[in-house]
């Protein structure tokens, strides 16, 4: 076993919470309002099969398209530049 030292990895500031939060938020909206509804046709008498899907789908969606494309195109206000936090 090798331990790691500081000096091993690049340090990296995490993104703010908060922001993450209502980035979660935003991705969230159409998928938990239009996943559910096309389920339910398919799978009329079948409450719980629809919600086990449904939530994995959602959570695939989030974690490998929506955040990722979410993060990139805020990426500025996730991690403003030094320069425009300097000048004001």
């Amino acid at each position: 076993m090798t331990s790691s030292s500081s000096g091993d990895m690049p340090t990296c500031k995490p993104l703010p919470k908060h922001k993450l939060a209502v980035l979660t938020f935003i991705g969230l909206l159409i998928p938990v309002n239009v996943i559910p509804k096309y389920l339910i046709a398919l799978f009329p008498d079948r409450p719980l099969l629809v919600t086990v899907l449904a939530v994995g789908a959602i959570v695939l969606l989030m974690t490998y398209a929506i955040m990722p494309v979410l993060i990139w195109l805020f990426r500025g206000w996730l991690r403003p530049s030094r320069t425009r936090t300097s000048r004001s």
